[in-house]
């Protein structure tokens, strides 16, 4: 009994020893992919052009605060009580619309990157995707995440990028 377990356990090593050695592994660094991804430049520029028009307007909104709040500073001792208060009041209610709208448009413009990101991470999965099966590579590991990697193994990152520029 003892040694069919002998035969059978080595059968076994012997069996995941030609399974081990038939998978081809590779590695990317998908941060260095991301951040140099050619689709990058098209991402900045349609974000810039979406939200252009919003940053204007808070860049008006801004200097239109800056000149009233110099003007009160300026006036304030020739005008009336009532006067300064009602110009206080309505520059505090300007500071406040600036203040909402600087906020909504970064959280707008936060949401858009990470929709972008997304569907730019879509992309590079695709990329990595074809790159593994053009290759025949069976396991691709992210080389930032892997504690150690022998020199031996292939990193596909500048291939992913050659993929990703079709």
């Amino acid at each position: 009994m003892n040694k069919f377990i002998i035969i059978l356990a080595a059968a076994l090593s012997l069996f995941s020893f030609s399974a081990v050695a038939e998978t081809r592994i590779a590695t990317i660094n998908t941060g260095y992919v991301l951040a140099k991804a050619p689709q990058n430049d098209a991402i900045r520029q349609r974000l810039k052009s979406q939200f252009s028009g919003r940053e204007n307007e808070i860049k008006r909104l801004a200097e239109t605060i800056k000149k009233d709040r110099e003007n009160l500073i300026k006036n304030s001792a020739t005008m009336s009580e009532t006067q300064a208060t009602n110009m206080r009041r309505e520059l505090e209610k300007k500071i406040s619309d600036l203040q909402l709208k600087e906020r909504n448009a970064k959280d707008d413009v936060a949401k858009a990157t990470r929709d972008e990101q997304q569907k730019l991470g879509q992309k590079v999965k695709k990329a990595i995707d074809a790159v593994a099966i053009k290759g025949g590579f069976n396991l691709i590991v992210d080389r930032q995440a892997a504690v150690f990697v022998d020199v031996s193994i292939p990193d596909l990152t500048e291939q992913v990028l050659a993929e990703l520029k079709k």
